[in-house]
């Protein structure tokens, strides 16, 4: 008869050989782990496994850096963007520029971004860069220049329809909408709201119609944007409250 103990080592193990194979571990994990299955030694191996595997993987992911870098903004206000300065002035590279003109961007120091992003796309490849080009039309639309955000834009969506992300769709409807171009910007704003994961477009999209007289369905987008944080988890609360506080101030 197999004893709880058994059992859970077992699919422990079990765990732990899906992690190894899944994450392309060397074969030597599971050869250990087999071993010591047999000899009763599996829980060592399930520490070594997590001290020398698992934990610096965590702390060296996306996720663990986006955490610890919002840490260091919080206890050191700018050092992101010194950093990426000094990357900058000393490595000169298009990525380094890249950089320190989203944290430019972040800083409202949009004509710096954008000059930031001409210097990084002047080489024979810049204007291939999606990543690039993105950032660029980006900095145009916030620099005040929505024609030339919008030529980026279209940039793009040619270049690499993948990257003209929900993002890029957004920041191309308020290009349009800039223009004065109404119409075309209630098109493209029908067609990434549903899409967008955050009420900005809900409620950008809400404005736009309240400015143009359509009342009815502004009014119905604000309430959509203000029901839609109600049950939601506390970190998409949080993430929306701007976004929430003017749906809440439009709201008749």
């Amino acid at each position: 008869m197999f004893s709880g103990w058994m059992i859970g080592s077992f699919l422990i193990s079990l765990a732990m050989a899906w992690h190894i194979i899944r994450n392309g571990r060397s074969q030597l994990w599971l050869l250990g782990l087999a071993l010591a299955s047999f000899t009763g030694y599996g829980p060592f191996v399930w520490i070594a496994y997590l001290v020398f595997a698992v934990i610096p993987d965590f702390f060296n992911s996306h996720g663990a850096r986006k955490f610890r870098a919002g840490l260091k903004e919080v206890a050191d206000p700018g050092r992101a963007y010194r950093e990426a300065k000094r990357d900058a002035e000393r490595v000169g590279s298009a990525d380094s520029k890249r950089l320190l003109a989203e944290e430019s961007l972040k800083r409202g120091l949009y004509a710096d971004a954008v000059a930031l992003y001409e210097s990084a796309m002047s080489g024979p490849l810049g204007e291939g860069d999606p990543t690039l080009l993105k950032g660029m039309a980006r900095a145009k639309l916030l620099a005040g220049d929505p024609v030339a955000s919008e030529q980026w834009f279209l940039k793009l969506k040619e270049l690499d329809p993948k990257a003209f992300d929900t993002d890029s769709e957004l920041d191309y409807a308020r290009a349009l909408e800039e223009q004065g171009r109404t119409d075309e910007a209630v098109v493209q704003y029908e067609r990434v709201t549903p899409r967008y994961s955050g009420e900005e477009a809900r409620v950008r999209f809400a404005l736009l119609l309240q400015k143009t007289g359509k009342i009815d369905r502004a009014q119905a987008l604000f309430r959509e944007a203000i029901d839609a944080v109600q049950d939601a988890p506390s970190y998409y609360r949080s993430r929306q409250t701007e976004w929430v506080k003017i749906a809440k101030q439009n709201l008749r």
